[in-house]
Protein backbone atom coordinates (compact mmCIF):
# COMPACT_ATOMS: atom_id res chain seq x y z
CA UNK A 1 0.00 0.00 0.00
CA UNK A 2 1.58 3.52 -0.99
CA UNK A 3 2.25 5.77 1.90
CA UNK A 4 -0.32 7.93 2.28
CA UNK A 5 1.71 11.19 3.63
CA UNK A 6 3.16 11.04 -0.19
CA UNK A 7 -0.49 11.77 -1.38
CA UNK A 8 -1.12 15.80 -2.44
CA UNK A 9 -4.19 15.70 -1.06
CA UNK A 10 -6.42 18.55 -1.99
CA UNK A 11 -7.68 19.45 1.55
CA UNK A 12 -5.62 20.52 4.96
CA UNK A 13 -6.60 22.20 8.07
CA UNK A 14 -7.91 25.34 8.25
CA UNK A 15 -5.59 28.23 9.60
CA UNK A 16 -8.24 31.02 10.56
CA UNK A 17 -8.79 29.18 14.41
CA UNK A 18 -5.35 29.73 14.92
CA UNK A 19 -5.28 33.56 15.68
CA UNK A 20 -8.72 33.39 16.88
CA UNK A 21 -7.82 31.26 20.23
CA UNK A 22 -4.46 32.71 20.56
CA UNK A 23 -5.34 35.24 22.96
CA UNK A 24 -8.55 33.91 24.49
CA UNK A 25 -8.91 33.05 28.22
CA UNK A 26 -9.30 29.58 27.80
CA UNK A 27 -5.71 29.75 26.01
CA UNK A 28 -3.94 31.82 28.10
CA UNK A 29 -5.60 29.43 31.64
CA UNK A 30 -4.84 26.29 29.56
CA UNK A 31 -0.88 27.56 28.61
CA UNK A 32 -0.56 28.75 32.57
CA UNK A 33 -1.99 26.19 34.58
CA UNK A 34 0.27 23.96 31.95
CA UNK A 35 3.34 25.18 33.36
CA UNK A 36 2.55 24.31 36.93
CA UNK A 37 4.38 21.54 38.96
CA UNK A 38 1.20 18.54 39.34
CA UNK A 39 3.98 16.94 41.86
CA UNK A 40 4.89 20.67 43.74
CA UNK A 41 2.37 22.89 45.62
CA UNK A 42 -1.14 22.82 45.45
CA UNK A 43 -2.30 24.51 41.98
CA UNK A 44 -4.07 27.55 42.44
CA UNK A 45 -7.12 28.96 42.46
CA UNK A 46 -8.10 25.01 42.39
CA UNK A 47 -9.86 23.74 39.30
CA UNK A 48 -11.72 21.09 40.55
CA UNK A 49 -13.42 23.43 43.29
CA UNK A 50 -16.60 25.85 42.21
CA UNK A 51 -18.91 27.06 44.76
CA UNK A 52 -21.90 25.23 45.41
CA UNK A 53 -25.60 26.20 42.85
CA UNK A 54 -29.07 27.27 44.16
CA UNK A 55 -30.68 23.80 45.23
CA UNK A 56 -34.08 25.36 44.05
CA UNK A 57 -32.31 25.78 40.32
CA UNK A 58 -30.74 22.18 40.52
CA UNK A 59 -34.61 20.94 41.65
CA UNK A 60 -35.91 23.10 39.05
CA UNK A 61 -34.06 21.53 36.08
CA UNK A 62 -34.89 17.90 37.17
CA UNK A 63 -38.36 18.76 37.42
CA UNK A 64 -37.92 19.82 33.81
CA UNK A 65 -36.21 16.34 32.75
CA UNK A 66 -38.44 14.60 34.97
CA UNK A 67 -41.79 16.10 33.71
CA UNK A 68 -40.24 16.23 29.71
CA UNK A 69 -41.26 20.41 29.44
CA UNK A 70 -37.41 20.90 28.08
CA UNK A 71 -37.63 17.87 25.30
CA UNK A 72 -38.68 19.64 22.09
CA UNK A 73 -36.83 22.04 20.16
CA UNK A 74 -37.57 25.13 21.69
CA UNK A 75 -38.31 28.55 19.14
CA UNK A 76 -36.06 30.33 17.89
CA UNK A 77 -36.65 33.17 19.75
CA UNK A 78 -37.01 30.98 22.55
CA UNK A 79 -39.38 29.45 24.86
CA UNK A 80 -42.14 31.85 25.46
CA UNK A 81 -42.35 31.17 29.56
CA UNK A 82 -38.46 31.78 29.54
CA UNK A 83 -38.61 35.01 27.97
CA UNK A 84 -41.61 36.01 30.14
CA UNK A 85 -40.06 35.12 33.43
CA UNK A 86 -37.02 37.28 32.32
CA UNK A 87 -38.96 40.25 31.66
CA UNK A 88 -40.81 39.81 35.23
CA UNK A 89 -37.47 39.19 36.97
CA UNK A 90 -36.06 42.33 35.17
CA UNK A 91 -39.47 44.30 35.75
CA UNK A 92 -38.57 44.25 39.37
CA UNK A 93 -36.22 47.30 38.76
CA UNK A 94 -37.60 48.98 35.85
CA UNK A 95 -40.21 51.89 35.62
CA UNK A 96 -40.80 51.24 31.92
CA UNK A 97 -41.88 47.63 31.83
CA UNK A 98 -40.55 44.45 29.48
CA UNK A 99 -42.98 42.40 27.85
CA UNK A 100 -41.80 38.32 26.12
CA UNK A 101 -41.73 40.34 23.19
CA UNK A 102 -38.75 42.16 23.86
CA UNK A 103 -36.58 38.77 25.77
CA UNK A 104 -34.85 36.90 23.26
CA UNK A 105 -32.91 33.75 24.75
CA UNK A 106 -29.21 33.04 23.68
CA UNK A 107 -26.59 30.38 24.70
CA UNK A 108 -25.08 32.15 27.14
CA UNK A 109 -23.66 35.93 27.51
CA UNK A 110 -21.33 35.72 25.13
CA UNK A 111 -23.43 34.55 22.14
CA UNK A 112 -25.68 37.68 23.94
CA UNK A 113 -22.94 39.71 22.61
CA UNK A 114 -22.29 37.77 19.09
CA UNK A 115 -26.41 38.60 18.82
CA UNK A 116 -26.17 42.24 19.37
CA UNK A 117 -23.15 42.51 16.89
CA UNK A 118 -25.12 40.93 14.50
CA UNK A 119 -28.16 42.76 14.55
CA UNK A 120 -26.86 46.43 14.96
CA UNK A 121 -23.34 45.97 12.27
CA UNK A 122 -23.64 48.04 9.41
CA UNK A 123 -20.98 48.95 6.55
CA UNK A 124 -18.31 51.46 8.19
CA UNK A 125 -19.97 51.41 11.41
CA UNK A 126 -17.73 51.05 15.08
CA UNK A 127 -18.56 51.20 18.18
CA UNK A 128 -17.16 51.64 21.64
CA UNK A 129 -15.79 48.82 24.12
CA UNK A 130 -14.11 49.34 27.46
CA UNK A 131 -10.86 49.21 27.87
CA UNK A 132 -10.01 46.62 30.26
CA UNK A 133 -13.21 44.80 29.33
CA UNK A 134 -14.47 41.74 27.38
CA UNK A 135 -11.50 39.20 26.94
CA UNK A 136 -10.23 38.75 23.03
CA UNK A 137 -12.07 35.95 22.13
CA UNK A 138 -15.63 38.04 22.51
CA UNK A 139 -14.17 40.71 20.92
CA UNK A 140 -12.55 38.81 18.18
CA UNK A 141 -16.36 38.39 17.24
CA UNK A 142 -16.98 42.23 17.33
CA UNK A 143 -13.47 42.91 15.07
CA UNK A 144 -15.16 40.91 12.47
CA UNK A 145 -18.25 43.18 11.86
CA UNK A 146 -17.15 46.06 13.52
CA UNK A 147 -14.08 49.28 13.72
CA UNK A 148 -13.59 48.69 17.50
CA UNK A 149 -12.75 51.76 19.36
CA UNK A 150 -11.75 51.72 23.12
CA UNK A 151 -12.34 54.06 25.76
CA UNK A 152 -10.88 54.76 29.24
CA UNK A 153 -11.64 55.04 32.90
CA UNK A 154 -10.40 56.74 35.60
CA UNK A 155 -9.03 54.59 38.23
CA UNK A 156 -8.88 56.84 41.26
CA UNK A 157 -12.79 57.43 41.04
CA UNK A 158 -13.90 54.41 41.25
CA UNK A 159 -13.62 53.51 37.77
CA UNK A 160 -15.98 55.84 36.39
CA UNK A 161 -16.36 56.23 32.40
CA UNK A 162 -13.80 58.49 31.10
CA UNK A 163 -16.69 60.92 29.04
CA UNK A 164 -13.70 62.56 27.59
CA UNK A 165 -12.97 59.50 25.97
CA UNK A 166 -15.94 58.67 24.83
CA UNK A 167 -16.15 62.31 23.19
CA UNK A 168 -13.16 61.73 21.39
CA UNK A 169 -14.29 58.67 20.18
CA UNK A 170 -17.41 59.06 18.16
CA UNK A 171 -17.96 59.87 14.95
CA UNK A 172 -20.98 59.76 12.51
CA UNK A 173 -20.40 55.92 12.40
CA UNK A 174 -20.79 55.47 15.60
CA UNK A 175 -23.95 53.60 17.06
CA UNK A 176 -23.19 52.13 20.21
CA UNK A 177 -21.30 52.19 23.82
CA UNK A 178 -20.93 48.74 25.82
CA UNK A 179 -20.48 48.94 29.28
CA UNK A 180 -20.22 46.13 31.92
CA UNK A 181 -21.82 46.73 34.91
CA UNK A 182 -20.88 45.56 37.72
CA UNK A 183 -17.57 45.67 35.29
CA UNK A 184 -15.13 42.25 35.36
CA UNK A 185 -12.14 42.66 35.71
CA UNK A 186 -12.47 46.11 37.46
CA UNK A 187 -14.39 45.34 40.08
CA UNK A 188 -17.50 48.62 40.26
CA UNK A 189 -20.18 48.95 40.27
CA UNK A 190 -21.80 52.40 38.61
CA UNK A 191 -23.80 54.68 40.30
CA UNK A 192 -27.22 55.98 39.29
CA UNK A 193 -26.19 59.46 39.25
CA UNK A 194 -22.91 57.99 36.63
CA UNK A 195 -25.30 55.93 34.79
CA UNK A 196 -27.79 58.90 34.26
CA UNK A 197 -25.05 60.95 32.97
CA UNK A 198 -24.01 58.25 30.81
CA UNK A 199 -27.52 57.74 29.21
CA UNK A 200 -27.81 61.64 28.38
CA UNK A 201 -24.02 61.56 27.09
CA UNK A 202 -25.35 58.74 25.02
CA UNK A 203 -28.97 60.50 23.64
CA UNK A 204 -26.65 64.07 22.85
CA UNK A 205 -24.40 61.55 20.80
CA UNK A 206 -27.32 59.71 19.27
CA UNK A 207 -25.97 56.35 19.78
CA UNK A 208 -27.66 53.38 22.60
CA UNK A 209 -26.34 52.23 25.28
CA UNK A 210 -25.51 48.08 25.35
CA UNK A 211 -24.94 47.33 28.90
CA UNK A 212 -23.23 43.89 29.85
CA UNK A 213 -25.04 43.23 33.49
CA UNK A 214 -23.83 39.18 33.92
CA UNK A 215 -22.49 39.94 37.63
CA UNK A 216 -25.63 41.82 38.47
CA UNK A 217 -26.05 39.31 41.49
CA UNK A 218 -22.35 39.23 43.19
CA UNK A 219 -22.84 43.41 44.48
CA UNK A 220 -21.45 43.54 47.86
CA UNK A 221 -20.20 46.88 47.66
CA UNK A 222 -21.68 50.01 48.88
CA UNK A 223 -22.90 50.77 45.30
CA UNK A 224 -26.08 49.13 44.99
CA UNK A 225 -26.42 47.48 41.61
CA UNK A 226 -28.91 49.87 39.06
CA UNK A 227 -30.01 48.23 35.39
CA UNK A 228 -29.03 50.49 32.72
CA UNK A 229 -32.68 49.88 31.44
CA UNK A 230 -34.09 52.49 33.94
CA UNK A 231 -32.52 54.91 31.79
CA UNK A 232 -34.15 53.62 28.58
CA UNK A 233 -36.74 56.73 28.57
CA UNK A 234 -33.87 58.85 27.72
CA UNK A 235 -31.73 56.46 25.43
CA UNK A 236 -32.34 53.57 23.71
CA UNK A 237 -30.60 50.30 25.91
CA UNK A 238 -29.92 46.65 25.37
CA UNK A 239 -29.23 44.65 28.58
CA UNK A 240 -27.38 41.33 28.17
CA UNK A 241 -27.75 38.86 30.97
CA UNK A 242 -27.44 35.39 32.10
CA UNK A 243 -27.61 32.80 34.98
CA UNK A 244 -24.10 31.84 34.75
CA UNK A 245 -22.28 34.24 37.70
CA UNK A 246 -25.30 34.69 39.94
CA UNK A 247 -26.36 30.89 40.11
CA UNK A 248 -22.52 29.60 39.62
CA UNK A 249 -23.96 27.83 36.86
CA UNK A 250 -21.47 28.75 33.99
CA UNK A 251 -22.07 25.15 32.13
CA UNK A 252 -25.34 25.40 31.66
CA UNK A 253 -24.97 28.65 28.64
CA UNK A 254 -28.81 29.96 28.92
CA UNK A 255 -28.25 33.76 28.60
CA UNK A 256 -30.21 36.96 27.20
CA UNK A 257 -30.85 39.60 25.21
CA UNK A 258 -33.46 42.57 26.54
CA UNK A 259 -34.48 45.34 24.36
CA UNK A 260 -35.67 48.57 26.20
CA UNK A 261 -36.93 50.45 23.56
CA UNK A 262 -37.21 54.52 23.44
CA UNK A 263 -40.50 55.15 21.89
CA UNK A 264 -40.71 52.37 19.25
CA UNK A 265 -36.88 53.55 17.97
CA UNK A 266 -36.05 49.24 17.83
CA UNK A 267 -39.23 48.70 15.85
CA UNK A 268 -38.70 51.68 13.13
CA UNK A 269 -34.71 51.41 12.72
CA UNK A 270 -35.64 47.29 12.38
CA UNK A 271 -33.56 46.38 15.22
CA UNK A 272 -36.21 43.97 16.54
CA UNK A 273 -36.51 42.89 13.10
CA UNK A 274 -32.72 41.99 12.60
CA UNK A 275 -32.73 40.41 16.20
CA UNK A 276 -35.28 37.26 15.03
CA UNK A 277 -34.21 37.22 12.05
CA UNK A 278 -30.46 35.88 13.07
CA UNK A 279 -32.14 34.03 15.93
CA UNK A 280 -34.04 31.49 13.90
CA UNK A 281 -29.84 30.92 12.06
CA UNK A 282 -28.33 30.91 15.22
CA UNK A 283 -28.01 27.95 17.94
CA UNK A 284 -29.93 27.64 20.81
CA UNK A 285 -29.81 27.59 24.28
CA UNK A 286 -30.81 24.23 26.05
CA UNK A 287 -34.70 24.04 26.45
CA UNK A 288 -34.29 21.82 29.56
CA UNK A 289 -32.52 24.96 31.27
CA UNK A 290 -35.11 27.15 29.69
CA UNK A 291 -38.13 25.31 30.76
CA UNK A 292 -36.52 25.64 34.42
CA UNK A 293 -35.91 29.30 33.85
CA UNK A 294 -39.33 30.45 35.48
CA UNK A 295 -39.07 28.80 38.81
CA UNK A 296 -35.03 29.19 39.00
CA UNK A 297 -35.89 33.15 38.63
CA UNK A 298 -39.24 33.47 40.93
CA UNK A 299 -38.27 30.76 43.83
CA UNK A 300 -34.52 30.88 44.54
CA UNK A 301 -34.51 32.88 47.93
CA UNK A 302 -32.66 35.96 48.78
CA UNK A 303 -30.45 34.05 51.03
CA UNK A 304 -28.82 32.08 48.80
CA UNK A 305 -27.80 35.57 47.06
CA UNK A 306 -26.81 37.23 50.48
CA UNK A 307 -24.69 33.84 51.52
CA UNK A 308 -22.81 34.43 48.15
CA UNK A 309 -22.20 38.69 48.54
CA UNK A 310 -20.85 38.10 52.17
CA UNK A 311 -18.73 35.15 51.43
CA UNK A 312 -17.00 37.38 48.12
CA UNK A 313 -16.84 40.25 49.73
CA UNK A 314 -14.60 38.78 53.39
CA UNK A 315 -12.64 37.74 50.77
CA UNK A 316 -11.71 40.97 48.49
CA UNK A 317 -11.59 42.82 52.14
CA UNK A 318 -8.83 39.86 52.66
CA UNK A 319 -6.81 40.15 49.09
CA UNK A 320 -7.07 43.98 49.36
CA UNK A 321 -5.45 44.59 52.56
CA UNK A 322 -2.72 41.90 51.72
CA UNK A 323 -1.95 43.42 48.23
CA UNK A 324 -0.89 46.55 50.00
CA UNK A 325 2.48 44.69 51.22
CA UNK A 326 3.22 43.82 47.82
CA UNK A 327 4.71 47.55 46.09
CA UNK A 328 5.49 45.69 43.07
CA UNK A 329 1.47 45.69 42.37
CA UNK A 330 -1.06 48.55 42.89
CA UNK A 331 -4.50 47.88 43.09
CA UNK A 332 -6.97 50.95 43.19
CA UNK A 333 -9.94 49.76 44.10
CA UNK A 334 -11.20 47.24 46.77
CA UNK A 335 -13.84 45.23 44.49
CA UNK A 336 -17.85 45.96 44.84
CA UNK A 337 -18.28 43.07 43.29
CA UNK A 338 -17.49 40.15 40.67
CA UNK A 339 -14.87 37.76 41.86
CA UNK A 340 -11.69 39.14 40.83
CA UNK A 341 -9.04 41.91 41.86
CA UNK A 342 -7.74 44.03 39.11
CA UNK A 343 -3.82 45.59 39.80
CA UNK A 344 -1.29 47.28 37.90
CA UNK A 345 2.09 45.87 37.93
CA UNK A 346 4.65 48.45 38.38
CA UNK A 347 7.13 46.68 36.11
CA UNK A 348 10.35 49.39 36.84
CA UNK A 349 10.35 47.69 39.97
CA UNK A 350 10.66 44.22 38.83
CA UNK A 351 14.63 43.16 38.07
CA UNK A 352 14.03 40.71 35.13
CA UNK A 353 10.39 40.83 34.17
CA UNK A 354 9.27 42.61 30.93
CA UNK A 355 5.32 42.38 30.56
CA UNK A 356 2.30 41.28 32.43
CA UNK A 357 2.73 37.98 29.85
CA UNK A 358 6.07 36.98 31.48
CA UNK A 359 5.17 37.96 34.84
CA UNK A 360 2.61 35.30 34.93
CA UNK A 361 4.25 32.99 33.14
CA UNK A 362 7.00 33.11 35.84
CA UNK A 363 4.47 33.24 38.66
CA UNK A 364 2.74 29.75 37.84
CA UNK A 365 6.26 27.77 36.87
CA UNK A 366 7.49 29.28 40.05
CA UNK A 367 4.99 28.66 42.62
CA UNK A 368 1.76 27.22 40.79
CA UNK A 369 -0.22 30.22 41.20
CA UNK A 370 -2.33 31.11 37.92
CA UNK A 371 -3.48 35.12 37.55
CA UNK A 372 -4.38 36.01 33.77
CA UNK A 373 -2.65 38.70 32.06
CA UNK A 374 -4.15 42.20 31.42
CA UNK A 375 -3.59 41.92 27.62
CA UNK A 376 -5.97 39.04 27.70
CA UNK A 377 -8.53 41.97 28.60
CA UNK A 378 -7.45 44.46 26.58
CA UNK A 379 -4.76 46.59 29.00
CA UNK A 380 -1.18 45.48 28.72
CA UNK A 381 1.12 45.01 31.89
CA UNK A 382 -1.69 44.22 34.46
CA UNK A 383 -3.13 41.04 36.15
CA UNK A 384 -6.64 39.84 37.33
CA UNK A 385 -6.56 37.71 40.58
CA UNK A 386 -9.72 35.07 41.39
CA UNK A 387 -10.44 35.67 45.04
CA UNK A 388 -13.36 33.24 45.04
CA UNK A 389 -12.09 30.74 47.43
CA UNK A 390 -11.51 29.91 51.07
CA UNK A 391 -9.64 32.28 52.93
CA UNK A 392 -7.11 29.74 53.64
CA UNK A 393 -6.01 29.34 50.19
CA UNK A 394 -6.38 32.70 49.53
CA UNK A 395 -3.75 33.12 52.02
CA UNK A 396 -1.55 30.68 50.39
CA UNK A 397 -2.14 32.59 47.47
CA UNK A 398 -1.36 35.72 48.58
CA UNK A 399 1.62 34.68 50.87
CA UNK A 400 3.26 33.12 46.85
CA UNK A 401 2.35 36.35 45.29
CA UNK A 402 4.29 38.36 47.71
CA UNK A 403 7.35 35.99 48.20
CA UNK A 404 7.24 35.73 44.39
CA UNK A 405 7.05 39.56 43.89
CA UNK A 406 9.71 40.23 46.23
CA UNK A 407 12.36 37.67 44.73
CA UNK A 408 11.98 39.41 41.35
CA UNK A 409 11.98 42.60 42.73
CA UNK A 410 15.10 45.38 42.28
CA UNK A 411 16.71 45.84 45.75
CA UNK A 412 16.78 49.78 46.72
CA UNK A 413 19.66 49.95 48.95
CA UNK A 414 18.78 52.26 51.88
CA UNK A 415 21.33 54.81 52.94
CA UNK A 416 22.40 54.38 56.44
CA UNK A 417 21.81 56.98 58.90
CA UNK A 418 25.08 59.25 60.00
CA UNK A 419 24.88 59.34 63.84
CA UNK A 420 27.23 61.60 65.36
CA UNK A 421 29.49 61.43 62.64
CA UNK A 422 29.02 57.11 62.60
CA UNK A 423 27.21 55.54 59.93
Amino acid sequence: MANDRSVDWKFSGSEAAKEASAASLGTYSSKLFALCDPLGKPILPPRSKSAETSHTAEKAVVEAVLCGTGNAYAPSLGLPVARSAVAEYLNRDLPKKLTADDVFMTVGGKQAIELTVDILAKPKANVLLPKPGFPWDVVRTIYKNLEVRKYDFIPEQNYEIDFDSVRALVDENTFAIFIINPHNPNGNTYSEVHLKKLAELARELRIMVVSDEVFRWTVFGSNPFVPMGKFSSIVPVVTLGSISKGWIVPGWRTGWVALHDLDGVFKCTKVLTAAKQFLVINSKPPTVIQAALPTILENTPEEFFHKRQKFLKEKADFAYSKLKEIPTLTCYLKPEACTFLWTELNLSRFADIKDDEEFCEKLATEENLVLLPGIAFGLKNWARHSIDMEISTLEDALGRLKSFCERHSIIIEVPLKDVNGVK
